[in-house]
């Protein structure tokens, strides 16, 4: 391969997990003297990320951020437009959910790629389609050389939702940002225990409302924990109201994006991840390689990493569920630190290592097959 081009079309957040399996290619490749170039959008978020694409040799390419302006959808055609991407030998297409690419100016753009790879890192259950859009998936997946996903559910989803035969796809979890431990990382000894969520603050997708509902019982406020919620997003006004509506505020705070995650996770006593909607997310893959018990729903292929082994699962996201299972976490508060290794081992078993090289290698056993290969 001489040259590759990856676009992300993510533009709802200023950077999230989903964009760590392509950025991190694309900095292998980089480094590997290929001529990558990357397009995505331009978030304040993602300066330190463009630097070290830019260091490595990755020509950058930044998108208009969304915004209310009338011309925007005009601005994002034209600067698209610019982008020869028939230059290119292959393309990495990433979305951050599953239908990101059926929408303007991005629905037809498969007709002037060369040989590409397809992401999908979400999906939706019961989701329907228009006639013409349900043929644009078709069309998106058909034409791929290699449809990637990070979790099982996904596929399993579109291909009932839509009647899809997924023939050529694999299923690839995201990277995690920190080196893999070689060990179980320390339990921290918290007289205050510390739950930590990373997740966008989206209660439709994330659910943090429900989680600071449940944790407003009497209960619960006269028990010894606190919640840090990391990460941001549209509904952040709306839970910093939610927290002072339930006075909860010397109890649950809103620390915003952090890149220092293994810190974060170094304190933290019990991982929850009990939201809507997920594929498998990054924030159960890195508490579980930093050896901490995760709450889970069952969500995507959370389930096929967390059991009764190693945290615990969630049925069903409301308040009287979340705090029955919370309730159950509690009073077995002890066997955490247990627990968490258990973790750790099943991390261990499920993360592919090296993820980078293996992924890399995912992409170029496709690459030969692209010209023959059977169709979706």
């Amino acid at each position: 391969m001489r040259s590759i081009i990856f676009l992300s079309v993510m533009n709802g957040a200023g950077w999230g997990g989903s964009e760590e399996q392509w950025y991190q290619l694309a900095l292998y490749y980089a480094k590997k003297k290929i001529n990558t170039t990357a397009v995505f959008f331009d978030w304040p978020e993602k300066a330190a990320k463009i630097k070290a694409l830019q260091d490595a040799g990755c020509h950058v390419y930044l998108l208009p951020q969304k915004n209310k302006s009338l011309l925007y959808k005009w601005k994002l055609r034209r600067q698209l437009n610019k982008i020869s991407f028939q230059e290119f030998d292959h393309a990495f297409i990433n979305q951050g959910g599953w239908e990101d690419l059926l929408h303007a100016p991005f629905k037809k753009l498969y007709q002037k790629l060369p040989p590409y790879i397809l992401c999908f890192h979400n999906y939706q259950t019961g989701s329907r389609l228009s006639a013409k859009k349900l043929i644009l998936i078709k069309s998106w997946v058909k034409n791929a050389m290699l449809n990637i996903s990070d979790a099982q559910k996904t596929f399993n989803v579109l291909e009932s939702n839509f009647n899809l035969n997924i023939l050529r796809k694999k299923v690839m979890y995201n990277p995690i940002i920190f080196p893999v431990p070689s060990s179980a990382s320390p339990y921290p000894k918290n007289e205050i225990m510390q739950f930590v969520m990373l997740a966008a603050l989206d209660t439709e997708r994330k659910a943090q409302d429900i989680l600071i509902k449940t944790l407003s019982s009497q209960k619960w406020i006269e028990r010894n924990w606190v919640l840090h919620l990391y990460g941001d997003g549209p509904d952040r006004h709306a839970l910093e109201q939610l927290i002072h509506l339930k006075k909860l505020q010397e109890k649950i705070f809103l620390k915003g994006h952090t890149n220092k995650v293994q810190e974060v996770l170094l304190q933290t006593n019990l991982v929850l991840q009990c939201t809507h909607i997920d594929a498998m997310p990054i924030s159960v893959t890195e508490a579980m390689a930093m050896a901490r018990p995760c709450m889970v729903s069952y969500i995507g292929d959370m389930p096929l990493w967390v059991n009764d082994q190693n945290g615990f699962i969630c049925h069903d996201v409301s308040t009287f569920s979340l705090d029955e299972t919370l309730d159950k976490a509690w009073e077995s508060k002890h066997h955490w630190e247990g627990l968490g290794k258990e973790a750790f081992l099943t991390f261990k078993k499920m993360y592919p290592e090296p993820y980078i090289e293996k992924l890399a290698s995912v992409v170029e056993e496709a690459i030969p097959n692209s010209n023959n290969s059977e169709t979706a």
